[in-house]
């Protein structure tokens, strides 16, 4: 089983008589349960945003030869703030040409890139649009496909947080090398087939319309309904009684059946009016993996 990996490594560093060793092996469990498809994946990587104190985190699939990037999840913790939009995959950036060849399981890190001697550097830093530290960690590559984790730090990661994404990596690696097959494929294709649709009409529909044009289920329906009475996050979540990360879960699907990538462009299509003409054009709907 691969969480035997884990647990050695945990149970025999100094590490295992703190509180994060519970949060790591907790985490590990919800990771096994969600690529056999018992769980949410977008939820459980929001754990492991909180336990290794990253501000967001990725899982991305890269097609090949394209280089196209499909988002199999994505969250953030200073979505609209910090983060204006949905945070964006730099793995390509990161490992290069090395992509491919990537060990899956081992770290790459943008910090390893420095060369104070290397003129290139500052254009490098440039790209990273003000975040400060970008891990990588190849999970795995197939013919046609290559599949990373990604965490995004706006401050440089503590040595402890290093410490534990170094414990756990090749475990997370081999976990997904052991998903249920098909798991990740239908994930994708869920997303693809939830693009905001069009109805019969040239007349755009707004996203509340019995019609329900986004295809919205009961509960995503009823938490853009509270947002556009300008409720938060923490008091949607203490309406339905839920905790914060299940509706920033749900809101994560919801971006990607609307085709928007956050907070504010969701309440901008929220109060659109429908007397506002508008054609349906896909090539308006923002891609989401």
């Amino acid at each position: 089983m691969f969480l035997v990996g884990l647990v050695n490594r945990v149970m025999s560093a100094s590490f295992a008589r703190s509180a994060c060793a519970q949060d790591s092996l907790n985490f590990v469990l919800e990771w096994s349960h969600a690529l056999n498809g018992s769980n949410n994946i977008p939820e459980v990587l929001d754990q492991l945003l909180r336990i290794v104190y990253a501000d967001a985190a990725l899982i991305v699939r890269t097609s090949k030869p394209s280089g196209k990037a499909d988002y199999i999840a994505r969250c953030c913790l200073q979505e609209g703030k910090a983060f204006p939009t949905q945070p964006q995959t730099k793995a390509e950036f990161i490992l290069g040409d090395n992509a491919e060849a990537a060990k899956a399981g081992s770290i790459w890190k943008f910090s390893d890139m420095k060369d104070d001697n290397a003129p290139i550097f500052p254009f490098s830093r440039a790209k990273l649009n003000g975040i400060d530290e970008v891990i990588v960690i190849p999970l795995e590559a197939k013919v046609g496909h290559v599949d990373y984790l990604e965490l995004h730090y706006l401050l440089e990661p503590r040595e402890f947080e290093m410490d534990l994404l170094s414990i756990m990596a090749s475990t997370l690696a081999s976990g997904w090398s052991r998903r249920v097959p098909g798991t990740i494929s239908a994930r994708l294709e869920q997303g693809r087939g939830h693009r905001l649709r069009a109805v019969e009409s040239d007349i755009y529909v707004p996203i509340l319309d019995p019609q329900n044009p986004a295809d919205l289920s009961r509960c995503e329906f009823r938490i853009c309904a509270m947002m556009k009475e300008g409720m938060t996050v923490k008091k949607i979540s203490q309406s339905l009684s839920v905790c914060p990360t299940t509706v920033r879960s749900h809101l994560s699907s919801i971006f990607a059946k609307t085709g928007v990538s956050n907070q504010v462009e969701l309440l901008h299509q929220l109060n659109r009016k429908a007397e506002t003409p508008r054609k349906f054009v896909p090539s308006e709907i923002a891609r989401v993996g």
